[in-house]
């Protein structure tokens, strides 16, 4: 390879790095939206959509699920977790534009995709008779490794999930059966962080301005001696 090429490849790499810190990304956040599906609860987790749980990274629920006009109760709200809840962590891609706006698939780094546990309506972690009890179940299927170079759906993950969300009532000693359904889990983004991958790439780029310039100021010394 002769200096021209090295050149080439030196300035591109920094020009790729340029465009990472000027382009617009998103990045997983700490945080994570619950829905329950056939319940009203709306699917568009956001900060006004208050009646959605808000789950961390650990497990914990520091928002409770709010559940309206559910069973004959105005109000049905799920935030007692007994123990935390089980959060699934698993490396992820995603089928998003990349540098020269094709699509392709984008590492997003080890992200948590679902969570299992139960979540009661009860004060405590003692089930009385006629609270209810929210489990949710979580497996998925992982495509991470062949995920590769482009991609052509938008948003597309590198694994496949089922969720389940299953709702029962206490009475008389019994669980009773209320809702078999599923669940829906929004990963909170934060506008304007760069992901991991252009994280990498934006400092690749900055090492390599920081080279080129100390490169120019040794050739102006070497002339002006």
């Amino acid at each position: 390879m002769n200096k021209f090429s090295t050149a080439g490849m030196f300035k591109g790499l920094a020009m790729a790095g340029l465009l990472a810190l000027v382009t617009p990304n998103t990045s997983w956040a700490d945080d994570h939206f619950l829905s329950v599906n056939n319940t009203g609860t709306p699917k568009d987790c956001g900060t006004a959509a208050t009646n959605c749980a808000i789950v961390t990274d650990a497990g914990t629920v520091t928002r409770p699920l709010v559940l309206t006009n559910f069973d004959g109760n105005p109000t049905l709200s799920f935030g007692q977790n007994c123990p935390n809840l089980t959060v699934t962590k698993t490396p992820v891609k995603m089928c998003k534009p990349g540098t020269k706006g094709n699509l392709e698939w984008l590492d997003q780094g080890n992200t948590v995709i679902g969570v299992s546990g139960t979540l009661t309506s009860a004060n405590n972690c003692n089930l009385p008779n006629g609270a209810y009890q929210l489990t949710l179940s979580f497996a998925f299927n992982s495509t991470f490794s062949s995920s590769n170079g482009a991609c052509s759906v938008s948003g597309q993950k590198s694994y496949t999930s089922t969720m389940g969300a299953l709702i029962q009532q206490k009475q008389m000693g019994n669980l009773i059966t209320k809702l078999n359904s599923t669940y829906d889990f929004f990963n909170a983004t934060i506008n304007g962080a760069p992901e991991p991958g252009t994280v990498l790439l934006m400092l690749t780029g900055l090492l390599v301005l920081g080279w080129m310039s100390m490169k120019k100021m040794r050739a102006a010394r070497r002339v002006s001696t």
